[in-house]
């Protein structure tokens, strides 16, 4: 399994939300580059970057930032937030983005989601709330069946499955076992857990389950998991 660190981007700043609310921020850098060397030299080499901005704008707004965060990360790199054109998927493509999360534009245009037929490095965002999938910053559900989307996407053949537990998302209440299992259950495209992960014990128990990858957020920046620790459960 590998192991994504976290970082969310507003306004030039690393930051973390509770649920994907703007009102609860926490800054914990206002040097995102400063920060990804700091986490490499503790033993981070994979990331998972996220322009807060644009996913709540519709349109990128950390584009330069990202460059130079790919610049500086040697190992896989996922970027998502306000990537609903080609145009986009293009840009990350050719700053040497691993994978490119798309979710919003995807569940709502199929014309769209069925051009991402043309990329290998195509990132699903399945953002998970009471059994629904929501779009748009997490503010609206899509009227999509589950199993539709997940058979299109087979189809199409995206990358991953990014998973996020919404309810869990910034709470550090422990991985969606329960829910992830179900999803890996109806899929062979690799899944990327996302949401809640709060301890050690969560990246044990998502080891176990033999996901693709996991990501690491708040439970780092708050101190409940070190990178070191981390790591001993990564590949």
């Amino acid at each position: 399994m590998k192991i994504f660190f976290a970082m969310d981007l507003i306004e030039g700043q690393c930051v973390r939300l509770v649920r994907g609310d703007f009102a609860q921020k926490t800054v914990y850098s206002d040097d995102p580059p400063a920060m990804v060397e700091q986490m490499k030299r503790n033993g981070a080499k994979d990331f998972h970057i996220i322009d807060l901005d644009g996913a709540r704008t519709g349109r990128a707004a950390h584009r330069e930032l990202i460059t130079t965060l790919r610049g500086r990360v040697e190992g896989y790199l996922e970027v998502g937030g306000g990537i609903r054109t080609t145009e986009d998927i293009a840009f990350y493509a050719g700053c040497g983005v691993n994978g490119v999360i798309v979710g919003t534009r995807a569940l709502t245009d199929p014309v769209f989601f069925e051009g991402l037929s043309a990329h290998r490095n195509i990132v699903l965002g399945l953002d998970m709330y009471e059994g629904r999938l929501m779009v748009k910053g997490w503010k609206e559900a899509a009227p999509l069946a589950l199993e539709k989307v997940l058979d299109d996407a087979a189809r199409i053949g995206v990358m991953a499955l990014l998973c996020t537990n919404i309810a869990g998302d910034g709470m550090l209440t422990g991985a969606d076992v329960e829910g992830l299992g179900r999803m890996k259950s109806r899929t062979d495209i690799p899944v990327i857990a996302s949401g809640g992960v709060a301890a050690v014990e969560d990246l044990k128990k998502l080891k176990e389950m033999d996901l693709w990858a996991c990501i690491v957020g708040k439970a780092f920046y708050e101190g409940q998991i070190r990178i070191e620790e981390a790591m001993n459960y990564a590949d």
